[in-house]
């Protein structure tokens, strides 16, 4: 399975996962606790978004350094992004900070869940 399948499908568990924990957080409170656990799980989404966008716009066949280069810098702007997002979030939006948080925690938990979907037997190491 290529790179691209993969990121799609990680951002496809993170968008469920944030609707299970929006759907959970208004079952069991509240429609503010639901929009709150909505803008925590968007923000993992928009963030793994960044991350993909700034990583595949390398070229194939680029040198490594150029490659690596991208990859840091993606990271860093992704924690970036998702610090000033999460403030946004917290200072500006009516929202419960638990449920937030929860569900973005919930969403960065899709690369995890999403191992048994993307995991090929037939790549072997040494």
């Amino acid at each position: 399975m290529g790179a691209k399948q993969v990121t799609r499908k990680i951002i496809i568990i993170q968008l469920l996962v944030t609707l299970l924990a929006a759907a959970a957080s208004l079952a069991l409170d509240s429609l503010q606790a639901a929009y709150s656990a909505l803008i925590g799980g968007g923000i993992g989404a928009v963030a793994t978004l960044y991350f993909a966008s700034a990583v595949f716009s390398v070229r194939i066949g680029s040198p490594a350094a150029k490659i690596a280069r991208a990859f840091y810098m993606g990271e860093i702007i992704k924690m970036l992004l998702t610090i000033v997002l999460l403030s946004v979030a917290l200072r500006w939006f009516d929202v419960s900070p638990l449920p937030l948080l929860l569900a973005y925690m919930a969403a960065l938990m899709a690369y995890w869940l999403a191992l048994p979907f993307t995991y090929d037997a037939s790549v072997r190491t040494l």
